[in-house]
């Protein structure tokens, strides 16, 4: 009888929204090189990613051997399942990997003495790995005390004693063009469900030593490439495969840690160009572009028409931050480049900075903040450092050296209850440093979600501009919406306050605490309903994209005018009321919005005095006078037939509950949201934008 063997990327779908909607690959890899190394039939394995799907089989037909990958949010459900699995046949073997382990050696020991149910944890790579551990285990006649007599390379396991015992690990396997793919084997093809999205890597490692990187690492510092050809076939397969089972899905993510940074990024980005002519997909390419090589990363980014957006992640842009996280290497000229052209070609980019950074402080944050908005980035994401096992930064010597002081909070989604058992995964954040107080932070995050609402994506980028050409920097701007929070309107000052509550109240000195809270019967009612734990930044951007976009305008527009009154710009604008009122209603009404998708996917019209598209289009947004009508003109605000077409899918797959909008605003164009300013009645393509022909001054 052949060795039944489940391996499982386990994601939790309680909330009704999938916390994780990768298609699965590390797992995958090993099935794949499983199947091909498994010549005499002796291995029946199976891949699950959805829990509830594992639960059944584990019941029905329990496996011999049960091996779960282990990351920051799924650790705890993947121990749920060994313990389930155990409970039913106490002679399974079950196996643990991942990069969510600590690096010193002694803890991977204590880590596996903690979980009496767990035999093996794998450390490193896999690929090869798995297999070995399952051909071992049958050569042991199916005895996890024999396998541990015998040992194992690259893996904590138990000794015939029962104790925690470790060997050497492995360096990693160079020729990674040796795993079958699992896309071309067929093995990912029940994932084509509608829900997940596809992943692939063209190459692993990354060359940069960044300590609050598990990546970062001596281990991973070589970089190991897939060939070409075979990237192009695995992404052929896929845009057919979508083509033909999920159509609404438009995402493609690639796992590189720097994509676009090597010359051969531009040939695999020229194929996906191809499929996205010949199939409509990707549509919108989540990855982590390089931090170096500019102008290879604008030429890769370049031939995918606009789906991939640039991600500079700067993760700070103090000097001794980044000498402390091992980051100096990286080229801060290089960003400053990418920029520039980006900007020139018309093209989107983001940037990150990391809070809690040894070294960083407000003013050191602030001062990033400042920089990056006066580069004129597209888009700015926060982050909270976390103590990610596997990277230095968690290590106990880093703990001590930076006194870092550390918070757990739920992970967004990342819950759920199986046969009346609740099980929740949690992360541990650093909140204050020997730099950074505690205080500090939390005014830190004031001004994150100042950025998520008033910046990212562009809402007001044509506010700004119209401030920047009178001499008014990006972030004299931006520092303005906070006090429009706090003294605006009931509405901002309550979004405000109850985003900061919440940003204390999600934190929790344990991780024993967290749970506990979560779960009480009246928490957990709030947690499944969106109300608490929840990605707090996410949410709140989906809450003023949808749900309060009226308050945000107004205060984002108001504090503007109060900005260009101070400055003398009022009084050198002409009709400079008639002006402002229609600028609001206009940035308003570009928004698409509303609590349900007919109210988002929905015109709308108004009365205006200028041919703000035109205006807008022409670049310079110092003087608008050239662009006023001969009098009140009817306008019509509509999504572009693609964008609506987008959209729906998107909230067709998502739903317009605010747990599945948080998610959603992370998985959509910028485009795809703004309504155009059309005359009533035209057809889509087939006109100008409104202004060309009726503005006073401008050509017939």
């Amino acid at each position: 009888m052949a060795t039944r063997v489940y391996l499982g990327d386990l994601r939790y779908n309680y909330s009704g929204v999938l916390a994780n909607d990768c298609m699965p690959l590390g797992v995958a890899y090993m099935k794949a090189v499983m199947d091909r190394e498994d010549v005499e039939h002796e291995i029946d394995s199976r891949l699950f990613v959805y829990a509830e799907n594992l639960l059944e089989a584990i019941r029905r037909e329990p496996p011999d051997v049960l091996m779960l990958s282990n990351y920051v949010w799924n650790e705890a459900l993947s121990h749920y399942f060994f313990r389930a699995a155990k409970a039913i046949n106490p002679d399974i073997l079950t196996v643990m990997g991942g990069p969510n382990i600590s690096l010193e050696p002694h803890r991977q020991l204590a880590y596996l003495e903690k979980y009496p149910h767990l035999d093996v944890y794998a450390l490193g790579e896999g690929d090869f790995l798995a297999h070995h551990i399952v051909q071992s285990f049958m050569d042991a006649g199916k005895s996890v005390k024999a396998l541990g007599a015998a040992g194992l390379p690259s893996s904590v396991f138990r000794n015939p004693e029962g104790q925690a015992a470790i060997d050497e690990t492995k360096p990693r396997h160079k020729e990674v063009e040796d795993i079958p793919s699992p896309f071309l084997t067929g093995i990912q093809d029940e994932f084509f469900d509608g829900k997940l999205a596809p992943m692939i890597e063209t190459n692993r490692g990354c060359p940069f030593t960044c300590t609050f990187c598990v990546q970062g690492t001596k281990y991973y510092s070589k970089i190991h490439n897939f060939s070409v050809d075979r990237i192009k076939e695995e992404i052929t397969y896929i845009a057919r495969r979508i083509k033909s089972h999920s159509p609404n899905m438009g995402t493609l993510r690639i796992a590189d840690s720097n994509y676009g940074m090597y010359e051969r990024d531009i040939e695999i980005s020229g194929h996906i160009g191809q499929m996205q002519k010949d199939y409509a997909w990707p549509t919108f390419i989540d990855a982590t572009t390089g931090k170096n090589k500019p102008e290879r990363i604008i030429k890769s980014v370049e031939k995918v028409g606009g789906a991939l957006v640039l991600y500079q992640a700067v993760q700070s842009l103090d000097e001794e931050v980044l000498r402390k996280v091992k980051r100096e290497s990286i080229k801060l000229e290089a960003y400053k480049a990418l920029e520039v052209h980006m900007r020139g070609r018309g093209l989107r980019s983001v940037s990150d900075l990391i809070l809690g950074l040894p070294g960083e402080s407000l003013q050191t944050h602030l001062k990033g903040l400042h920089s990056l908005l006066d580069s004129n980035i597209h888009q700015m994401h926060n982050f909270q450092a976390m103590m990610l096992k596997g990277a230095e930064l968690e290590s106990l010597e880093s703990r001590e050296l930076f006194k870092f002081d550390t918070r757990f909070r739920v992970l967004p989604k990342n819950y759920g209850v199986y046969e009346g058992e609740k099980v929740f995964d949690v992360e541990e954040i650093i909140v204050a440093t020997d730099t950074l107080p505690f205080e500090d932070y939390i005014t830190c995050r004031k001004w994150h979600l100042v950025s998520s609402v008033f910046w990212n994506d562009g809402w007001f980028e044509q506010v700004a501009k119209f401030a920047r050409a009178h001499g008014i920097l990006n972030s004299e701007w931006w520092s303005r919406m906070l006090p429009a929070m706090e003294n605006g309107s009931p509405a901002m000052k309550s979004f405000l306050d109850s985003f900061v509550a919440e940003t204390q109240g999600e934190l929790f000195a344990t991780p024993e605490a967290c749970i506990e809270f979560y779960s009480r019967p009246d928490n957990f009612l709030k947690l499944q309903s969106g109300e608490i734990g929840d990605n707090l930044m996410y949410r709140y951007r989906a809450i003023a994209s949808f749900h309060l976009w009226s308050e945000v305008c107004d205060a984002a527009m108001n504090a503007t005018r109060a900005l260009l009154e101070e400055r003398g710009v009022a009084a050198r604008i002409p009709d400079f009321d008639l002006f402002w009122n229609d600028f609001h209603a206009y940035i308003k009404l570009q928004h698409a919005c509303g609590h349900d998708t007919r109210s988002i996917l929905s015109s709308t019209r108004a009365r205006l005095n200028y041919g703000f598209a035109s205006w807008i289009a022409q670049g310079d947004l110092a003087d608008p006078s050239a662009y006023r009508y001969e009098g009140p003109t009817e306008v019509e605000f509509r999504l572009s037939d693609e964008g609506r077409r987008e959209l729906e899918s998107a909230l067709a797959v998502w739903t317009t509950h605010i747990r599945a909008l948080s998610k959603l605003v992370t998985r959509i164009k910028v485009d795809w949201q703004v309504r155009e300013c059309v005359l009533p009645g035209a057809v889509d393509g087939a006109f100008a934008p409104l202004g060309v022909a009726r503005a006073v001054g401008a050509a017939s």
